[in-house]
């Protein structure tokens, strides 16, 4: 595998991670059962944590740069598609002939 397609895998998979992690805090902070103890342990995985991986993954000379903005740009088109497709599912629909 050359190094742009490590780099679109590598891109997807921090996408990914960064919006689960993103997910997990939003539901220790907000869910049914806040917990601040959770939120703060999320904020500290997401964002030292990950951003300390990206710094060391794009510094790897098999991982393209190009290629990682590609994977998550990606995972970034794919997800919004997602939530419009829901939204437009959630919403009402016009009574016929208006």
């Amino acid at each position: 595998m050359n190094n742009h397609w490590l780099g679109v895998l590598a891109g997807a998979l921090w996408n990914l991670a960064s919006v689960w992690c993103l997910l997990q805090l939003l539901q220790a902070w907000m869910g049914p059962h806040p917990s601040r103890r959770r939120a703060l342990l999320w904020l500290l995985v997401k964002f030292p944590l990950l951003y300390l991986l990206v710094f060391v993954l794009l510094r790897h000379p098999a991982i393209s740069v190009a290629g990682f903005g590609v994977g998550f740009s990606l995972v970034l088109v794919i997800m919004v598609g997602w939530l419009l497709r829901q939204a437009v599912q959630m919403s009402p629909t016009p009574p016929h002939g208006r």
